[in-house]
């Protein structure tokens, strides 16, 4: 399918799309909206440029990339950090992210920082401080707003308790006749529920595998590194569920898995992980595979094949349970990709997103956030 250039289907533009001229023809407005918001702040702290409030954010952790995808509106262009007429509009916009008042934003000798997040628990991390973490973690919560805030009429409120806490129970709910449940199965039972599942495509770094998160009295699992095989995708997919199920997270307490080769032996994780098994494979334990040598995975392939011959459990979901437990990806995508499951997620993922987020009607703020989500190749395969 050919796409012409821009964002077709988000209804909106970016980059060399957007309107010429928009910085000027927008600067009475501007002038005019942020002079009643700023009353009060002081209009003389020196070096204050759009351009310096740019590398402010960057050095606060946020890349320039997602600046200008999450951050900036819809119309600007380059030339417009040049602009001394914009600063004030840009810093209300940076304000209302951060969560910061418009004051200390105009402040240009102050960093910004968001919220470091004191509450949220990390696991599966490695050795980084948490204010590290903490640009990701404030951009997943702020998408996951907007995502919440755009869910069309369709999705329902959640339930309470959102998800069954025994994974067998859920496993027999989603599964279709005597196949075992797959990633479209998981995440489209999810939004049944009410629990959004937002793969995330751009992300500051640091960044994390999954989160599991309320926002607004809804459960929300977030997806960060855009892995695309379907069996590794479920089952963070699951555990994350397992957090939501568990109660694990609550509003100013999210869980965020940095990486899934991190072990961690907290028992948070381990029912986690737990859960996610026994709603992938049928059964609290890993079906036994015979010791596999680094590197071979052929041998893990067969191995895993006639498990799911014999017990049904998908052979991507075992081998992935698999590395979970022995903390060998290399093989087991290895191992997926010689079975030729190793592609789809992301456009499975992207599918369920545009049919229930309503991205034409969103607010103009909130569109910017939700660029964050939109993969515009997943979306192409996904219509073609």
């Amino acid at each position: 399918m050919t796409v012409a250039p821009s964002t077709s289907r988000m209804g909106f533009r970016r980059g060399a799309d957007s309107r010429a001229g928009q910085c000027r023809s927008r600067t009475g407005r501007s002038r005019h909206r942020t002079r009643e918001a700023t009353t009060g702040t002081t209009s003389t702290t020196t070096n204050r440029s759009a351009k310096t409030l740019i590398q402010r954010l960057v050095r606060a952790g946020f890349s320039k990339e997602f600046v200008r995808t999450a951050v900036l509106p819809d119309w600007w262009e380059d030339a417009c950090a040049d602009d001394p007429k914009l600063v004030q509009d840009l810093e209300i916009r940076v304000a209302r992210f951060l969560g910061q008042t418009i004051s200390a934003v105009a402040d240009a000798n102050a960093p910004l920082v968001s919220s470091l997040y004191p509450n949220a628990q990390l696991r599966r991390i490695r050795e980084i401080n948490r204010d590290r973490l903490a640009p990701a973690i404030h951009a997943a919560l702020r998408v996951a707003a907007a995502v919440v805030r755009s869910l069309r009429d369709t999705v329902p409120p959640p339930a309470v308790p959102p998800l069954p806490g025994d994974p067998l129970a859920w496993r027999d709910l989603i599964r279709r006749s005597s196949a075992a449940p797959r990633l479209s199965d998981l995440a489209t039972d999810l939004w049944k529920r009410g629990v959004p599942v937002v793969p995330l495509g751009i992300l500051p770094t640091p960044g994390f595998q999954g989160m599991a998160c309320i926002v607004a009295d809804r459960p929300v699992i977030m997806l960060g590194y855009g892995h695309d095989e379907p069996g590794r995708v479920a089952f963070v997919i699951a555990h994350e569920a397992g957090h939501i199920a568990a109660g694990d997270c609550a509003p100013d307490r999210p869980v965020v898995d940095e990486e899934d080769e991190i072990s961690d032996d907290a028992e948070v994780e381990v029912s986690a992980d737990r859960y996610a098994t026994a709603v992938l494979v049928g059964s609290l334990s890993i079906p036994a595979v015979d010791d596999v040598a680094s590197r071979d995975f052929k041998n893990l392939a067969r191995q895993a094949l006639g498990l799911e011959k014999e017990t049904g459990a998908d052979a991507s979901s075992v081998i992935y349970s698999w590395a979970r437990r022995t903390g060998d990806y290399v093989t087991a995508t290895m191992a997926v990709k010689a079975l030729y499951r190793n592609a789809g997620a992301q456009k499975e993922l992207q599918r369920l997103l545009a049919e229930h987020v309503d991205f034409e009607s969103a607010a103009e703020t909130d569109r910017s956030l939700l660029l964050c989500v939109r993969r515009e190749s997943a979306l192409d395969e996904a219509a073609g």
